[in-house]
């Protein structure tokens, strides 16, 4: 009877090491409002309506998924800077909040696909750097950044 009971805990303790957390650090947060981030596995051809988590901060420059079993992930993520729970876009679909996509990709050619901002992740945590991209000002020649 003990036998199999320390075969379950070995089990899960074996399953508890192959996640680990991905933390990311917020570069470019612009004033008050919740930061709403999707990861997804990065092998998918476009980014789901449905993401596998979502991590949420308020107000910080951090955030974090926790206990993320090891693969290949993306990240896209947003500043809800009016607290509506949604990305407002003007009528052309351009981001009218703060953006941010792991690795970084450039915005030139519109939304990324998640192959370009796929990062691995192991069975120790990761850290990454994503710079939030401030929507263009509307009606004025502001500096860009």
């Amino acid at each position: 009877m003990c036998q199999p009971l320390a075969s379950l805990m070995l089990l899960l303790c074996a399953s508890q090491a192959m996640a680990a957390d991905v933390r990311v650090q917020l570069q470019g947060v612009q004033g008050p409002g919740i930061i709403r981030a999707a990861l997804i596995n990065a092998g998918q051809a476009q980014w789901p309506a449905v993401p596998l988590r979502i991590a949420i901060s308020e107000g910080g420059a951090t955030l974090a998924f926790t206990e993320v079993p090891a693969g290949q992930y993306a990240i896209a993520l947003y500043q809800d800077r009016n607290g509506n729970a949604q990305l407002d876009q003007s009528l052309r679909g351009i981001p009218q909040e703060p953006v941010g996509f792991s690795n970084n990709p450039t915005l030139l050619d519109g939304k990324p696909k998640p192959a370009q901002c796929g990062f691995s992740h192991g069975e120790t945590d990761t850290q990454l750097l994503i710079r939030l991209y401030a929507p263009p000002a509307s009606g004025s020649a502001q500096q860009r950044g």
